[in-house]
């Protein structure tokens, strides 16, 4: 009878013991969930549609966009954190050009495409005639644009954010001489594989944050 009511006890005490481990997981990430909290003011008055916005974080580092909604300045600050950081982890920086390039950046959104001529695709096959973007770097490394995509809740991750940042810290590599536009091709260096699935893996960080 002794035996059965303490394992009775024991049994009643493991589900007041799951709660507390969730709960101190779960509030690891609600400094994160921050960063997701739905916009309500519709006017976007902290950060207006085609007006020129500090992004929080970076000393000179703007962006603008034709939906207030999306990105919202936070969101690129931290998307440029993570991609700073698996830098490091993956090319290094010791001379910091990287960090100084992603702090003097120009950064646009929009819903639009672009069509431009005289591109190279991911694998250095050139395409002189006009072909539609979804993404550009521009201005020796100090200008993006980045094409938001279709959909009610648009996602970093799903743009060529990623990407354009490659070329702003290949640019700085070659002090804003070119930033390889023709990628894994040969014509221009700096490219390679290692970038490639550098951007792929970058991006899977940040659709695990949705971000």
């Amino acid at each position: 009878m002794i035996k059965s009511i303490t394992r009775i006890s024991l049994l009643l005490c493991i589900p007041f013991a799951i709660p507390a481990s969730g709960t101190e997981i779960g509030s690891l990430w609600e400094t994160t969930g921050l960063f997701h909290k739905q916009i309500t003011n519709k006017t976007c008055s902290s950060a207006p549609a085609q007006k020129m916005n500090r992004v929080p974080g970076y000393e000179f580092t703007y962006q603008q966009t034709d939906d207030c909604d999306y990105f919202y300045p936070s969101h690129t600050s931290l998307a440029l954190h993570i991609f700073y950081v698996e830098w490091l982890n993956k090319f290094r920086d010791d001379d910091r050009i990287v960090h100084k390039a992603i702090n003097e950046l120009n950064i646009e959104y929009g819903t639009y495409q672009r069509m431009l001529s005289r591109v190279y695709s991911i694998d250095g096959a050139f395409r002189p005639g006009q072909t539609v973007i979804n993404g550009l770097t521009g201005n020796h490394g100090k200008y993006v644009f980045v094409w938001i995509g279709k959909g009610t809740h648009p996602k970093l991750y799903k743009t060529s954010f990623i990407h354009e940042l490659v070329h702003v810290a290949i640019y700085a590599a070659n002090f804003g001489a070119h930033g390889d536009p023709d990628h894994e091709g040969q014509k221009y260096k700096g490219w390679s594989t290692m970038h490639t699935k550098f951007i792929q893996d970058t991006n899977e960080i940040l659709k695990s944050m949705d971000l």
